[in-house]
């Protein structure tokens, strides 16, 4: 509990700032090794005023976060850290990733391998709805994780899909995950938690903010493949996601509609920006080179061993691609052996060759 709650009262110093934190731990790790150090610890840190440094030399005083820590232990809360290996590794590749993530329910590194995002509007017409449950389906069925934001309308139906499917999917919630937001899904968020998770950046018993919605999209978009808009209009929420998945260099996709509609506003100026029109499961899974299931089973990403999955981690933390040079630098193993486990990845279907001599993970 002091490792997480180091974690809180480094990010709650509000002469610091989330892109101070993660300098502080990029050079320091564990908050709870560096806070409460005496001042001339700090001295290298330059981008540091003399108000953060004092609040630094602090020591950590667990009373001051009772309300936090009842809160964790009562609601079984789980805490990764971007230190740790549990955390998902799409979302430590963007700019400036949360410092650390709660979630109730369970992060398994597997289910982030084919994963996408499906967002949309609250309101969406019935055609909305069809084409949102068709999508899932598919895509469920094709192995994918569906992440999305648990809001009413196309959210919804995203993860009912899934699970209706026997799908996984996770909740990115704007809100802290002991307060469930909409309160009329709070069923589905019980459910979410025996097929995925519910997921937040956000403090345990924090004060909800309307700005806490933007800032949850960029880890929908973060922490996945690609992002699919189904309706919504050019101010919605969904077209926000969308663009921090351009940001981070994402793939977004979009259903087309009646231009008639408000709803189908935003997808359709996706697709004149030059997102990937999408009216099948099979537009997307061709996208990413997945033939479609001759029977009603989930085509499982393959198994990795563990040389296997360590290369694979690192590629996927380096998207979209990486040069074998810098690969073999950081993957610390004999050039003959990397050799090896990237034939063992290729036959498995995982990576890409690209010009240039560098390779790119496919999920």
């Amino acid at each position: 509990m002091k490792r997480i709650l180091a974690w809180i009262k480094l990010t709650s110093i509000a002469s610091i700032g989330l892109t101070k934190a993660l300098q502080l731990v990029k050079m320091f790790g564990e908050p709870i090794e560096f806070l409460g150090s005496p001042a001339l610890r700090f001295k290298s840190c330059d981008f540091l005023n003399p108000e953060a440094i004092a609040e630094l030399a602090k020591p950590l005083k667990p009373s001051e976060f009772r309300k936090e820590s009842r809160l964790i232990e009562k609601m079984d809360i789980r805490f990764v850290s971007l230190l740790e290996d549990d955390y998902p590794s799409l979302l430590k590749s963007i700019y400036y990733p949360p410092p650390y993530l709660f979630y109730r329910g369970e992060l398994r590194q597997d289910d982030f391998r084919r994963v996408l995002a499906v967002v949309g509007t609250r309101r969406p017409s019935s055609y909305g709805k069809m084409m949102a449950e068709k999508l899932c389906n598919g895509l469920t069925k094709a192995g994918f994780t569906i992440v999305s934001g648990m809001a009413h309308g196309i959210d919804t139906v995203a993860h009912r899909t899934a699970l209706a499917n026997g799908g996984k999917t996770y909740a990115i919630l704007g809100t802290p995950v002991d307060h469930i937001y909409p309160a009329g899904n709070r069923e589905l968020s019980e459910e979410i938690m025996n097929r995925g998770a519910l997921i937040s950046e956000f403090v345990p018993g924090s004060a909800g903010s309307k700005g806490n919605f933007p800032r949850r999209n960029r880890v929908i978009s973060g922490l996945t493949l690609g992002t699919v808009v189904i309706e919504g209009s050019c101010k919605s929420g969904a077209l926000i996601t969308s663009k921090y998945a351009t940001d981070q260099n994402r793939d977004v996709f979009a259903l087309p509609g009646d231009i008639n509609r408000v709803q189908a506003e935003g997808p359709n100026q996706l697709i004149q920006q030059g997102a990937t029109l999408v009216t099948s499961a099979e537009d997307i899974m061709g996208h990413y080179g997945i033939l479609p299931s001759a029977d009603d089973q989930i085509d499982v990403f393959p198994e990795l061993n563990p040389r296997e999955e360590a290369v694979y981690q690192i590629l996927v933390e380096h998207k979209p691609e990486m040069d074998i040079d810098s690969l073999y630098v950081l993957c610390e193993m004999p050039i003959s052996e990397l050799s090896t486990v990237l034939l063992g990845l290729d036959l498995k279907g995982v990576i890409k060759r690209m010009p240039g001599n560098k390779i790119a993970p496919l999920y």
